[in-house]
């Protein structure tokens, strides 16, 4: 089965995917940060790497970036349910969801989905990445 690293700083979402991918019989490891992800995947490859967009310190669009530059090969499934960066001006809505999906899809992405996504979209995303 697929080692599956899933990189997101809201552990309620990081503590529902590890859940789901374990059932169904994945490795799986966590990460909170896109530095800490980083590491992780420099002591422990993954084949498929889930990371949420908006996060403090390292976004996910660097996230992707580095990995993209150190892993070329590596399997990435972004994730964003939203939201804006700082609390300077904050207007609701005012960056789309869509708008950083495809920032994510710009700096390498395999997939993306907006969140709230299904059990099955992702597990559809993960077996179509790891087809071989």
């Amino acid at each position: 089965m697929p080692r599956v690293l899933i990189i997101d700083d809201e552990e309620d979402i990081r503590d529902v995917i590890y859940e789901v991918l374990s059932r169904a019989g994945f490795e799986v490891d966590v990460a909170s940060t896109g530095d800490d992800g980083i590491e992780k995947l420099r002591s422990k490859p993954a084949d498929v790497i889930i990371t949420d967009i908006i996060m403090p310190g390292k976004d996910g669009v660097a996230t992707i970036r580095e990995i993209r530059k150190e892993f070329p090969d590596a399997k990435i499934i972004a994730i964003s349910g939203g939201g804006n960066f700082g609390s300077i001006a904050y207007e609701p809505n005012a960056i789309k969801t869509s708008a950083y999906l495809a920032a994510a899809d710009e700096a390498g992405a395999d997939v993306t989905l907006p969140k709230p996504f299904d059990r099955e979209a992702l597990m559809e995303a993960i077996r179509a990445l790891t087809a071989d």
